[in-house]
């Protein structure tokens, strides 16, 4: 599957996704002041494609305000986009990287999230996931980063767009198990499950006692989880 599913006819330095250029019109409107040449398209991967000159590498950007990445890790989002990115980078076409808006700290502030559960899916996806993270403060400086590092990849006529391709292999049993323990617990305590209990099987046979000896799996979440395979489901 192309990330880009046509050439363009003409050099630009970044390739904005339609969707996020829908949502984010300010964005691609600040790039154009900045003297960005911008083409919006649909991209299946990423929300920005910055093209290169010859000679140096397209950068895949995924851009995320803090809360969207936490909920993404809720929902186990990040992990789909991530090996999206990471598959980029892979193939040699460019250099994948994650574009992370706003203060984690409005996360302690005004979300019952814990920021150290928060930190160890970034550090998991610059570590593990050989992902950089471009942290910056608010949308004009994601404006402000966007055009400088569009500029700095060659001059606008020197540029090629190039097809970037993606293809989505289905998921291994491996990974399988995984995005369903995630589906109870979310990516960091999913991965903890597993470690301790080996199986989905030796999961869903624990006590809530045994789930709570998994780090982080307090009472509450043991119940949740104890409950999900426990409890009779019915139709509504």
């Amino acid at each position: 599957m192309a990330i880009l599913s046509s050439r363009l006819l003409s050099p630009v330095d970044i390739i904005v996704d339609s969707r996020e250029a829908a949502a984010n019109k300010d964005i691609v409107e600040g790039l154009k002041k900045r003297g960005v040449q911008v083409a919006i398209a649909e991209l299946s991967a990423g929300d920005y494609y910055l093209t290169a000159a010859a000679g140096r590498r397209p950068v895949l950007v995924e851009r995320k305000t803090v809360v969207d990445f936490a909920n993404s890790i809720r929902d186990g989002r990040i992990w789909d986009q991530a090996e999206r990115l990471k598959e980029a980078g892979r193939e040699g076409d460019a250099e994948p990287l994650l574009l992370l808006e706003g203060w984690l700290g409005l996360l302690e502030r005004r979300t019952k999230w814990n920021i150290t559960a928060v930190l160890r899916v970034l550090d998991e996806l610059v570590l593990e996931w050989r992902i950089p993270v471009m942290p910056v403060h608010n949308k004009n400086a994601t404006v402000s980063w966007l055009a400088a590092k569009a500029k700095s990849l060659g001059k606008t006529r020197e540029k090629n767009v190039v097809r970037l391709r993606v293809d989505k292999k289905p998921l291994q049993l491996n990974d399988r198990i995984l995005y369903v323990t995630e589906g109870l617990a979310g990516p960091v305590i999913a991965r903890r499950l597993l470690q301790h209990f080996g199986t989905l099987r030796a999961i869903a046979n624990a006590s809530i006692r045994e789930l709570m000896s998994v780090e982080g799996v307090g009472e509450k979440r043991a119940k949740e989880i104890y409950a999900l395979f426990n409890t009779k489901w019915t139709s509504s």
